[in-house]
C-alpha cells in the first residue's frame, strides 16, 4: 500500500469513527445538491410550465410576421432554425346579417389559418370541429352568446370588404388615442384592426371598401373567445381553412415558433434587416419568450439570467459556509491524527489530499441522491402548487388551467451544470481547512497545539465574579477563546441572516417587479369587514334596483357605495408638474422611430389635457383618507366644501404605451409629488357639457395629498394614470357642470345564515342583465382582487416559487446552524464534565448557555448587518439598472422577525444539544480524547 492509500485509509477510518459529524457533512451536501437540482433542472422545469401558462395569453408561438410576400413566406419555411411555421391570411369583412348585436357587431373578420397555425393559436371548441379546407369555417361563441342566430351547418358568406375612415369636417381632427391614429379632413385612412363598429357623426364617415374576394363557407365550428379578439371590435372573429392556392399567395402572416438552441441566430437575422430597412413587421410573444428564455426584450433575458446567477451564488455560499464549518469543527482531531502520519513523512500535499478526499468521497454519492430528490421536490412542488394555479388560471376561464400536466425538464446540460456546480462548491469548501492543515507541524499537531499562531494571553474578568455573575465569566470565557468553535457559530448565524434577509429582499423584489410588469392598472377597495361587492353603471335602473334591495332587506348589515368616473375629466400643463413629461419623454424614446418631432406632436395633444381618474366616497370615508394623509382637515372635514385629495403617485412603463416602433427593452418609472398644487389652493376641472355644448371648467379645493401608504389598509391603486379623491359636495358640482358617467362599487356585509334567497335574486338579476346595456355583477367579496389575466397568474406563480426557495435556503442555514452549535457542544465534553465536577447546576449551566448565546447572537447580527445593507445596495441598483426607477424599500420589520427567529432558533438547538450530554458519567467525559 503506497502512502497516499494509506492517507485514504485513515481518512475513510476516521470518517467512520466520527459517523456523526460524517452525516451532518453528507447530508449538508445532499440539500446543496439537491438546491442546485431546484435552480437548474427545477428553473427548466417551471419556466416550461410556466411557457405553457403564458402561451394561453395570446397562442405558444414565439414570434409573427405579417404581411409576407410568397418569397419571404418561402424563405422562413426554409430556415434551419424554425422548429414549426404556420400561416395566416386576413380575408377582410363579412356583413353579418345573423348578428344578434347588430349595433355594436355587424360584421364577421373572416382569416384563413393552417393547421399549424391552429394549434399554435391554441385555438379550442366549445362545439363542432376545426376547418378541414377553405369551405369550412369556426366562429367565436361571443357571436353566440350575443345572440347570433347561427348553427352548426349554416351556410354563411358573401363579399368581402376592408373598411376605411375618411374625415369629413373642415379643420378637425379626430383622434383615437387607443389605435394610435388621427383623421384629418379629407384624408382617408384604412381602419385599424378591431377598430369599433361605426356611429354616424359630423367629423368622419366610413366606407366599405370591396377587395375583390368572396367566400361560401361551413359553420363546422364555435371556437371558445381567441385571445385576440377584441371586444370593441366591429366584427366577430372567423376562422376558416387554409387552400393551398390561398398558401401561395401574397401579404401572408406567419406565427413563427423558434429552435431553442438556435433562436439567437434568426432574431440577429431580423435585427439585421431592420437595420436594412428590409424586415418585416414583427411582432414578438414576449411572456413566451421570456419563459423560452428567447425573450426578444434584452431586460427581461437580463433579469432571468441575472435571477438565476442570483439563486445559484447564494446556494454556493450557505453550501460553502456549512461544508467549511464541519471541517472547521473537527480541526484540531484531524490535526492530530495527520500530525501523527506527518511524523512518519505525509507531506502536506498527501495532509491537503486527505481534506479533498472526505469531502468527494461524500460528495460522489450525494449526487445521484440529491438529484433525485431535487427532481422528486421540483415535481412534488409542482404538483401541490398545480392545484393553487388551476384555480387561479380558472379566474380567468373556468378549467382553462386543468389541461397543463406539470414535465420535468431536465437534460444533459442541466445535470453537467449540477455536477460541475457543486463540485466547484465542495472544493472551495474545502480549500481553506486544507490549506491550514497542511501549515501545521507534526509536532504542534500531535501535542494539540493547532491554534499557536494566535498565542494570546486571556484575562480573566474577576470583577463579574465578585459581582456575583460567575454565569456571566464563564460565557464571556467560553466566547472569547477557542475562536474557531465560536467564529463556527457566528458565521452561522451571520449567514443565516445574510442569506435569509437577501434572498427574502431579492424575492421581494422579483414579486414587486413582476407584480408591476402584470397587473392591470386601477383600483380595488381593501376594506375589511363586507362579505359581497357589486357593479354596476351609476346612472341606470339596475343601480336603483339593486340599492332598494339592498335597502329593504333586513339581513344586510351595512352598505358603502363609491363610485367611479369612467371618463374623468382633464386638467392643464401647469397643474403637472415638469416631472410627469420628463417620465413620460424617457418611456416614450424606449421605442424605435420615435424622435423630437413625434414627441412634439404627442405634447401639443396631452399637455393641456392631462386625463384625471376621480374616485368619489362618501364623506365618512373622505374624512378617514384625508386624516391619515396629509391634508388640511379644516376643508377635509367640512362636507360642504367640493374638494380633492390628490394621490400624489403615479408611474409610466412601456407596457402601457403603444407605439409603431419596436421596444428596446421593458422600463419602468415612478413619480412621486408631480401635481404642482398646494392645500387650500385650487384645480380647474376641465370637461364639456353636451347639453350646452360647450366645454365646462370648474375649480375644486385642494384638501390634500395621500399615497400609496395612507390608503393601504382603505383602497389599492396601480396608477399608471392620474388619480384623486373626491367628496360628495365636488362630485355633485362636476356633475351638475359636464357629462359623465359613473360606475358605482357597491359593498355590502350580510348575515351569512339568511342571505340565501338575497344572493340568490341578485345573481338571477346579474345572469339577466348580461344581455342588457345596464348590465351588473356580484361576486364574493374576497374574490375581487382575483387573478384577471394570464399575467397575473405567472405573477403569483413567482411569488409561491420564490417564498419556497426562500424557505430552502433557510433548511440549509438552520442546518449549518445546528451543526456549528451540536459541534462546539461536543468539542466542549471535557470542559462542561470538569463544571459539573466541580458543582455547577444544571440552571446556571443553562444560564451559561443562554449569556454565550447572545453574545454569539450579537456579533453574528452586528456582522450580518453590515453585509446586508452593502448586499442589499448591490442587488437594488442591479433591478433599477434592469427594470426602472422602483421603489424597494428595505424591510427593517421583515429584519427584525428574521433576527428573532434566528435568536429562537440558536437558543433552542444550543438546549437540545447541551441536555443530550447532561445526564452521562463525569469521569468518562473527562478522560474523553475525542468526539
Amino acid at each position: 500500500m503506497n502512502s497516499k492509500n494509506i492517507i485514504f485509509h485513515v481518512t475513510k477510518k476516521y470518517m467512520k469513527l466520527n459517523r456523526r459529524r460524517t452525516t451532518i457533512a453528507f447530508i449538508g451536501i445532499v440539500f446543496m445538491v439537491i438546491l442546485m437540482t431546484c435552480v437548474f433542472a427545477g428553473k427548466r422545469t417551471v419556466m416550461d410550465y410556466l411557457e405553457s401558462v403564458a402561451a394561453l395569453e395570446k397562442g405558444s408561438w414565439h414570434l409573427a410576421a405579417y404581411d409576407l410576400s410568397h418569397d419571404e413566406a418561402k424563405q422562413f419555411s426554409d430556415m434551419e432554425n424554425i422548429d414549426s411555421i404556420g400561416f395566416s391570411k386576413p380575408f377582410g369583412y363579412l356583413d353579418f346579417p345573423q348578428t344578434g348585436n347588430s349595433a355594436e357587431k355587424p360584421f364577421l373578420d373572416v382569416k384563413a389559418y393552417s393547421k399549424e397555425s391552429f394549434e399554435m393559436m391554441n385555438i379550442r371548441l366549445t362545439e363542432g370541429r376545426l376547418p378541414a379546407n377553405g369551405s369550412e369555417i369556426v366562429i367565436s361563441e361571443s357571436a353566440v352568446k350575443d345572440g347570433a342566430s347561427v348553427k352548426l351547418g349554416d351556410r354563411i358568406g358573401g363579399e368581402f370588404f376592408d373598411r376605411t375612415l375618411t374625415g369629413i369636417m373642415p379643420n378637425c381632427t379626430r383622434a383615437f388615442p387607443f389605435y394610435a391614429i388621427e383623421i384629418h379632413y379629407g384624408e382617408t385612412i384604412p381602419a385599424p384592426a378591431g377598430f369599433i363598429a361605426y356611429e354616424e357623426n359630423d367629423v368622419y364617415r366610413e366606407d366599405k371598401v370591396p377587395n375583390g374576394r368572396t367566400g361560401e363557407y361551413t359553420i363546422v365550428g364555435i371556437m371558445a373567445v381567441p385571445s385576440f379578439e377584441r371586444m370593441s371590435s366591429a366584427g366577430y372573429p372567423a376562422l376558416c381553412g387554409m387552400d393551398s392556392a390561398v398558401a401561395a399567395e401574397e401579404n401572408i402572416n406567419a406565427l413563427i415558433r423558434l429552435d431553442p438552441e438556435k433562436a439567437d441566430i434568426f432574431i440577429e437575422h431580423i435585427a439585421d434587416l431592420e437595420a436594412e430597412g428590409a424586415a418585416p413587421e414583427i411582432e414578438y410573444n414576449q411572456l413566451v419568450l421570456m419563459f423560452s428564455a428567447m425573450s426578444g426584450d434584452e431586460t427581461i433575458n437580463r433579469l432571468v439570467i441575472f435571477l438565476e446567477v442570483f439563486f445559484t451564488v447564494f446556494i454556493m455560499a450557505a453550501s460553502v459556509i456549512l461544508i467549511y464549518n464541519v471541517f472547521n469543527m473537527s480541526f484540531a482531531e484531524r490535526a492530530r491524527y495527520l500530525g501523527m502520519l506527518s511524523s512518519v513523512g505525509a507531506t502536506r500535499r498527501q495532509k491537503r489530499q486527505s481534506i479533498f478526499y472526505e469531502c468527494f468521497a461524500l460528495l460522489l454519492p450525494a449526487l445521484p441522491i440529491g438529484i433525485l430528490a431535487g427532481l422528486g421536490v421540483v415535481k412534488g412542488g409542482m404538483e401541490l402548487l398545480r392545484p393553487h394555479l388551476c384555480e387561479l388560471i380558472s379566474n380567468i376561464q373556468f378549467g382553462l388551467g386543468n389541461d397543463i400536466p406539470v414535465r420535468l425538464s431536465t437534460g444533459l446540460t442541466e445535470i453537467c451544470l449540477i455536477v460541475g456546480m457543486c463540485a466547484v462548491t465542495v472544493l472551495i469548501s474545502a480549500l481553506i481547512p486544507a490549506i491550514k492543515i497542511s501549515r501545521i507541524g507534526p509536532v504542534e499537531s500531535i501535542r494539540g497545539n493547532t491554534e499557536k499562531a494566535k498565542k494570546k494571553r486571556f484575562g480573566t474578568r474577576l470583577r463579574l465574579l465578585e459581582r456575583g455573575k460567575p454565569e456571566m465569566l464563564l460565557a464571556v470565557n467560553g466566547t472569547s477563546r477557542k475562536k474557531h468553535l465560536t467564529k463556527s457559530i457566528v458565521r452561522s448565524i451571520a449567514v443565516f441572516a445574510v442569506l435569509t434577509m437577501v434572498t427574502l429582499y431579492g424575492s421581494q423584489s422579483i414579486i414587486k417587479i413582476s407584480s408591476l410588469m402584470t397587473d392591470d392598472s386601477g383600483w380595488i377597495t381593501e376594506m375589511e369587514g363586507y362579505d359581497y361587492i357589486i357593479g354596476v353603471d351609476t346612472d341606470t335602473p339596475n343601480h336603483d334596483m339593486v340599492m332598494d334591495i339592498l335597502a329593504e332587506e333586513k339581513c344586510v348589515k351595512e352598505v358603502k357605495e363609491i363610485c367611479a368616473d369612467n371618463f374623468g375629466f382633464h386638467v392643464d400643463r401647469s397643474t403637472i408638474k415638469d416631472e410627469y413629461f420628463t417620465a413620460y419623454r424617457e418611456i416614450f424614446d424606449q421605442f424605435e422611430g420615435n424622435n423630437d418631432e413625434k414627441w412634439q406632436r404627442l405634447l401639443d395633444l396631452i399637455q393641456d389635457s392631462t386625463n384625471i381618474n376621480p374616485i368619489i366616497v362618501d364623506d365618512e370615508e373622505y374624512k378617514l383618507l384625508a386624516s391619515k394623509g396629509d391634508a388640511d382637515m379644516s376643508i377635509a372635514g367640512d362636507p360642504s366644501v367640493p374638494s380633492m385629495l390628490l394621490y400624489d403617485q403615479m408611474f409610466f412603463s412601456t407596457r402601457q404605451y403603444w407605439s409603431e416602433g419596436r421596444c428596446k427593452g421593458y422600463k419602468h418609472i415612478e413619480i412621486n409629488h408631480f401635481f404642482n398644487a398646494e392645500k387650500g389652493g385650487e384645480i380647474i376641472c376641465n370637461g364639456y357639457n353636451s347639453e350646452k355644448d360647450e366645454s365646462a371648467s370648474v375649480p375644486i379645493t385642494v384638501a390634500g395629498f395621500v399615497d400609496e401608504q395612507s390608503i393601504g389598509d382603505r383602497f389599492r391603486i396601480v396608477a399608471d394614470s392620474c388619480y384623486v379623491f373626491l367628496n360628495r359636495a365636488a362630485y355633485e358640482k362636476l356633475s351638475a357642470e359636464m357629462d359623465r358617467r359613473s360606475n358605482s362599487v357597491i359593498l355590502f356585509s350580510a348575515d351569512k345564515e339568511n342571505d340565501q334567497s338575497l344572493i340568490k335574486t341578485l345573481s338571477e338579476l346579474s345572469e339577466a342583465s348580461m344581455d342588457s346595456d345596464n348590465a351588473f355583477i356580484i361576486m364574493e367579496y374576497d374574490r375581487r382582487d382575483t387573478a384577471g389575466n394570464i399575467r397575473q397568474v405567472i405573477s403569483e406563480m413567482i411569488k409561491i416559487l420564490a417564498y419556497c426557495f426562500t424557505a430552502l435556503i433557510s433548511m440549509v442555514c438552520l442546518l449549518n446552524l445546528y451543526n456549528s452549535i451540536r459541534g462546539r457542544t461536543a468539542e466542549r465534553t471535557k470542559e462542561t464534565a470538569m463544571l459539573r465536577s466541580v458543582g455547577i447546576t444544571d440552571r446556571q449551566l443553562t444560564k451559561m448557555h443562554d449569556l454565550e448565546n447572545i453574545l454569539l447572537f450579537g456579533k453574528g447580527v452586528a456582522i450580518a448587518a453590515v453585509v446586508c445593507t452593502i448586499l442589499i445596495l448591490v442587488l437594488n441598483h442591479f433591478i433599477v439598472d434592469f427594470f426602472g426607477t422602483v421603489s424597494l424599500p428595505v424591510p427593517v420589520l421583515l429584519a427584525v422577525c428574521i433576527a428573532a427567529a434566528i435568536f429562537a432558533a440558536s437558543s433552542i438547538i444550543t438546549r437540545i444539544c447541551s441536555r443530550s450530554t447532561d445526564n452521562s458519567d463525569i469521569i468518562e467525559k473527562i478522560r474523553r480524547e475525542t468526539v
